[in-house]
């Protein structure tokens, strides 16, 4: 019998002869190389599929942040349409952590990884190839990771009008590290968002901790399917340097439709936030929920699932609040006026699932519960 190899020349070898040591290894080197070789050589660049899983969307755009800048060989006769294409005959010489080369990132195969190939992004977002290969997410609890938080303190929103919901990532207590990029999708009923173009929109704000208090280096990349409802969103840094911090993002601008009434709710799902080595940091979720109505005079109790409030309206001095889940508690408890002013803060060491609040003293009016537990935020509204 014979062992072959490419290089080397064939060794013939008796049944009863053994291999050497050191040319076994040989051989074993050659046979992997042999393998791995095709394997490399075999994959394909699909324009905006930088991660190559499969699917073009909001995760890519963490991925080209982080090749932000670089450059190597172009492609041959390189295209953005919408085509596999074989990578550069020299590879580039970085590669993400996960081994993936970099020359996935030029998504117009020029050579360099740039905005045009953000734009690339954008124009093939959602296409497909081959066998799909599904996102990873680093799924945070609420009681011990950072909660990237949707808030909104007016819960009634007058139908037509433009529900203004605040976006936050980490407090004081559970501050972000390291931050390079976050991915996260935003889940809205289609059927109460005005459907226009701007209707829904996320702002950035200018000094955010995000951005280096102002000095501009993050950038957004939104993705709206108003029919489905599912809004891709990525908010990334773009200069090869991380930021740590906590606090308000940015502020969704969502249109309501003119005609629409009742309850409708936002929520986050699929976050990944990264750092510069594409390492997850777990992220907690969260929703709001709120009435719509024909008019701001008319408050419509929330019958939010998961949480109790009563008595509503609330006819003396105390109102409690409890929680369905035995084992969720509640941490942190803000009251807000209906024109949403802060008028009050608790903080509770012992986080029991039910607590009762006095609001002697509160005038009668429309207040607005904003009730941060061990797993979600709430927002309830009462009458007094």
């Amino acid at each position: 019998m014979y062992l072959s190899s490419p290089f080397s020349r064939r060794i013939f070898v008796s049944e009863r002869q053994t291999i050497p040591q050191h040319l076994s290894k040989l051989i074993l080197t050659s046979f992997v190389i042999l393998i791995q070789v095709p394997m490399i050589l075999g994959q394909q660049v699909w324009p905006g599929d930088i991660n190559n899983n499969g699917i073009v969307n909001n995760i890519d755009v963490l991925y080209w942040a982080v090749a932000k800048d670089a450059t190597g060989d172009g492609r041959v006769s390189p295209t953005s349409d919408w085509v596999g294409q074989d990578l550069p005959a020299t590879l580039w010489d970085q590669s993400f952590p996960n081994g993936l080369n970099y020359a996935f990132a030029d998504c117009d195969g020029d050579g360099d990884v740039d905005d045009d190939d953000k734009t690339i992004i954008e124009d093939n977002f959602g296409r497909m190839h081959g066998t799909l290969v599904p996102d990873e997410y680093a799924t945070g609890d609420a009681a011990s990771d950072p909660i990237l938080a949707l808030s909104n303190p007016n819960s009634v929103v007058p139908s037509g009008s433009t529900l203004e919901a605040g976006l936050s990532l980490g407090t004081a207590t559970d501050s972000i590290s390291n931050f390079y990029g976050i991915a996260f999708t935003v889940n809205y009923d289609p059927e109460v968002v005005k459907n226009q173009g701007n209707s829904f929109q996320l702002d950035i704000l200018e000094d955010t901790w995000m951005n280096g208090m102002g000095d501009d280096k993050v950038i957004k990349f939104i993705k709206n399917d108003r029919d489905a409802g599912v809004a891709e969103i990525a908010i990334v840094r773009k200069n090869q340097q991380m930021v740590s911090g906590f606090g308000d993002i940015g502020t969704f601008s969502i249109v309501m439709e003119d005609i629409v009434v009742g309850l409708t709710n936002i929520n986050t799902t699929d976050i990944k936030m990264i750092d510069l080595a594409v390492t997850d940091t777990p992220i907690a979720a969260s929703d709001i929920q709120f009435s719509i109505d024909s008019t701001t005079a008319t408050i419509r109790p929330i019958a939010r699932s998961g949480i109790k409030l009563y008595p509503n309206p609330v006819l003396g001095s105390e109102v409690s609040l409890e929680l369905e889940d035995e084992a969720e508690g509640i941490r942190q408890l803000h009251l807000f006026d209906v024109n949403g002013r802060l008028l009050s803060k608790w903080k509770f060491n012992e986080r029991l699932n039910k607590q009762n609040i006095d609001l002697k003293g509160l005038p009668k009016g429309i207040y607005n519960f904003k009730i941060i537990t061990d797993k979600r935020v709430y927002i309830r509204s009462f009458f007094k």
